[in-house]
Formats: C-alpha cells, structure tokens, sequence
C-alpha cells in the first residue's frame, strides 16, 4: 500500500507515520510512506505518474492549502481516498465537492487512523477501462478519468481531463459498454461521470472541469439522487 502524507507540521506527519506502521505491523501489509511538507512538491511528483493508495491531506499549509489540492487530484482523479487533516470543523461541508474519505480531527486518535487504513485495505480499487479503436491504435481510458460525453449526430465526443476522444457509437452502445452505474445520461446528448459532478442544479450539472452539462427535465430527480449517494457513500 502507498501511503501519502502532505503535512507541514513536523509532529502530526511523524505521529500519522507512526501510525500507518503500526497498523501495517498488525495486519501484515506493507506499505510505503510518501512525506511532502508542500502541496507544490506533492503535484510536482504525483503528476510523473505516481499511484497512491490513501492520501492524508493537511488543509492548513502554504500557497496552496489542503482544499485547493484535492480539487486539482480530483480533476483527473477521483479514486484516490483523500483524509483530511485540520483542527477546524468548518471544512467538513466543503469536503463534499471534493469527495473526502473522512475528517481526522487533531490531535490524530490511533483507533482514526487506523479505521481509515481499514476501509481503504478492504475496498476493491480495481480500476475500469474503456476500450475503443480509430483506424490507427486502441484507447484504453479509465472510468475516473472521463468527465462527461456528448452526442453529436452519430459521433460522440469523449472529454476527459487531459482532452477528448471522438467515436462513433449511440448513447445506447456507449452506456452498454461502459457497465457502470456511476455514469448517467442526463441528456438527450449528454452522459456525464457522477464522480466528476461538483455540485447540481435543477437545470444543470457542474463538472469538475467547469463545464456546465444540462439536465432534462424528466431526468433531473434521477441525477440528484445519484449523486446525492455517491456523495454520501464516500464519506461514510
């Protein structure tokens, strides 16, 4: 397991190392600990391709605080479990837009800690693909990494958060294949990632990547109750 720890005061990020290996001792999983002081330095390293496990996420840090950093991994990420690490209550509400696991209120407590390597050890993590040809290569992109999918006559356009995929496929094929529940269409011309919703309206759903995506009137109830519950799932 990799374990990320983004932490600027000295004696929180050691007590948290001190815990994960404990916990590791205990259930016999090893584990590398990733330290970083600065959200700077963290997104230099992670975007050469690292993959984390759990990431213990300080919101009180330097030019870019804890917050501001989950929204960038959540932008192309929206697997990776994020822990905050505050001594202020008021950030729970906010932590919603970016999906956090849980809140570890400092001083850490052990038995926290330890739960939060638990739930993650026990969930299955596999990643789902979606494969695809042009007349040249095949495409093989994660689920978390599309945002949503447009219908344009007989193509659909793929947009993830690096740029976007054209093919042709019905919205019927697309939902077919894709064989997952986090994906909805909102829209005659729209299927959108739940996972990748920041907020909702009763007309819109906004994306992490600030697009605006229109909801149909029939399919609004829907939509707000997914992603009210994939929301809620992901903090229990």
């Amino acid at each position: 397991m990799k374990v990320v720890i983004c932490e600027d005061e000295k004696i929180f990020s050691k007590q948290l190392a001190g815990y994960v290996n404990e916990w590791a001792a205990k259930k016999g999983v090893l584990v590398d600990i990733f330290k970083y002081t600065t959200a700077e330095k963290f997104l230099y390293e992670w975007q050469d391709g690292e993959d984390y496990d759990i990431i213990f996420l300080d919101i009180i840090m330097g030019y870019i605080d804890g917050m501001e950093l989950a929204k960038k991994i959540r932008e192309t990420n929206t697997d990776i479990p994020i822990v905050f690490v505050t001594n202020i209550r008021e950030y729970a509400v906010e932590g919603y837009t970016v999906s956090a696991t849980r809140y570890l209120m400092k001083p850490i407590k052990r038995e926290d800690c330890f739960a939060c390597l638990d739930k993650v050890n026990q969930t299955d993590r596999i990643k789902k693909y979606f494969l695809f040809k042009d007349p040249e290569k095949t495409f093989r992109i994660p689920h978390g990494d599309i945002i949503y999918i447009e219908k344009s006559a007989h193509n659909a356009n793929i947009v993830t958060g690096k740029g976007k995929y054209e093919i042709r496929k019905t919205t019927a094929q697309l939902l077919e294949e894709l064989n997952d529940d986090l994906f909805a269409q909102c829209h005659k011309s729209y299927i959108i990632n739940i996972r990748h919703m920041s907020s909702i309206s009763t007309t819109f759903a906004f994306m992490t990547n600030g697009a605006e995506i229109p909801i149909a009137k029939n399919m609004a109830k829907e939509i707000n109750a997914r992603f009210y519950n994939h929301n809620v799932d992901r903090v229990r």
